[in-house]
C-alpha cells in the first residue's frame, strides 16, 4: 500500500507533464535545440537517513526508492534520454561508501570520480542536457555539502541559496536544463 500512492502521484505527474507539449507547435530551431516535446521529468528524490538525493528519468526506479525509504521530492527539470541537437552526456556516479550520487558533463570528473571509488550507474550516459544555456533553458546548480558527503542539484535560485546557508558549498553550474513549465524552446 505504501508504494501505491508514491505510484499513483508519480503517474499523475508523468501524464500533466507530457500532455502539456501535445498539440503545441514548435518554434524552437532545429539547428540548435533538442525537441522538447521529447523531454522527460528528471525526478528528486531524497534519503534522510544517509543524507542522499537522487534523480532519474525512470518510474520504476523512484518506486523502488520509496520502497528503500526515498521521499520523492518532485521533478527538478526536464531532460532528455537520447541524444538531441545541443545536448551532451550528464552522467550518474554512484559511491556506495559514502551513499551518495554524482552527476556531471565532464568526462574528465567522471573518470576522477571513478578513481575515487564512483562507479558509472550504467554503461552509457542516463541523460542528456545542454553544456550552455539555450532554448529556454536553466541553470541547474550543483552544490556539495563535504560532512555529509551529499552531492545536491536544483534549478532553483531560492533553493540554491537555502543550501547553501544550510553547510553546502556552491560548486557550479552543472549543466541546463528545460524548466518543467517549458513548452517550447526559444
Amino acid at each position: 500500500m505504501k508504494s501505491i500512492l508514491p505510484t499513483i502521484l508519480l503517474a499523475a505527474t508523468v501524464s500533466l507533464t507530457t500532455a502539456r507539449n501535445i498539440d503545441k507547435p514548435s518554434t524552437r530551431s532545429t539547428a540548435t535545440c533538442g525537441d522538447p516535446g521529447v523531454a522527460l521529468p528528471f525526478y528528486r528524490g531524497f534519503k534522510s537517513t544517509t543524507v542522499d538525493h537522487f534523480y532519474t528519468t525512470k518510474v520504476d526506479l523512484v518506486d523502488n526508492s520509496v520502497l528503500a525509504g526515498y521521499a520523492l521530492q518532485g521533478v527538478a527539470a526536464l531532460v532528455f534520454m537520447t541524444q538531441e541537437e545541443s545536448t551532451v552526456p550528464f552522467y550518474r556516479l554512484w559511491k556506495a561508501s559514502a551513499t551518495d550520487n554524482f552527476y556531471t558533463t565532464s568526462t574528465t570528473e567522471r573518470d576522477n570520480a571513478i578513481q575515487n571509488g564512483y562507479v558509472l550507474w550504467t554503461p552509457d550516459p542516463q541523460t542528456y542536457i545542454y553544456p550552455t544555456q539555450i532554448c529556454g533553458s536553466v541553470p541547474f546548480y550543483r552544490l556539495y555539502n563535504s560532512a555529509q558527503q551529499d552531492n545536491f542539484y536544483t534549478t532553483s535560485e531560492s533553493e540554491r541559496l537555502g543550501f547553501i546557508t544550510q553547510g553546502h558549498t556552491d560548486i557550479e553550474i552543472a549543466g541546463y536544463m528545460l524548466p518543467v513549465a517549458s513548452t517550447q524552446c526559444d
